[in-house]
């Protein structure tokens, strides 16, 4: 049996971009034959993703909903994601924030690693993208103070990664 992939989608106010995400990441991984549920992580949004999270299980029947009553962030709503995907491995997408900043067919890249053995696939930023001077200033001075602190360049780290099962199940042991 082919094993299945679990993509987690943290959702703030994302109404507009719930079908688009789920069309694109959808129609790409059926299109390389490999099963998936997306998980939708709706953040306490003020807007209609909820609804728009609701319509779309009804269309597709590999399309999951969390709701939070409130705010409480993208590392919440990833954790919560992470605690409802059933998929032997996780693509955690919360940059992407539903909005497809990231190219989904990054997933197929980290899926193509994940086949070769590799548990943990992690997303580096090939760029920042555009930031005001004050905002690169300010992560260039805190991903330096990281850096230094870890002995590991953090500069390009990102919430895009894939994760097997049993690298998902102890990330979820964390306190």
């Amino acid at each position: 049996m082919d094993k299945m992939l679990s993509v987690v989608l943290p959702a703030y106010n994302e109404e507009q971009m719930i079908k688009k995400t789920a069309q694109v990441v959808g129609d790409l991984l059926e299109k390389e034959q490999i099963p998936y549920e997306l998980v939708f992580v709706n953040d306490g949004s003020k807007d209609h993703t909820w609804e728009k999270i609701l319509e779309l299980k009804e269309e597709r029947a590999h399309i999951k909903g969390v709701c939070f009553s409130r705010n409480f962030g993208k590392e919440a709503a990833m954790y919560a994601g992470l605690e409802h995907s059933k998929g032997d491995y996780v693509v955690m997408m919360a940059v992407m924030d539903c909005d497809l900043q990231h190219p989904p067919e990054t997933l197929i890249k980290m899926y193509r690693l994940w086949e070769d053995g590799y548990q943990v696939i992690e997303g580096v930023k090939a760029s920042r993208g555009r930031e005001s001077f004050i905002h690169k200033m300010f992560a260039k001075t805190f991903y330096s103070i990281i850096s230094d602190a870890t002995g590991i360049d953090m500069s390009r780290a990102s919430d895009f990664k894939l994760m097997d099962r049993q690298a998902a199940e102890e990330f979820l042991k964390l306190p």
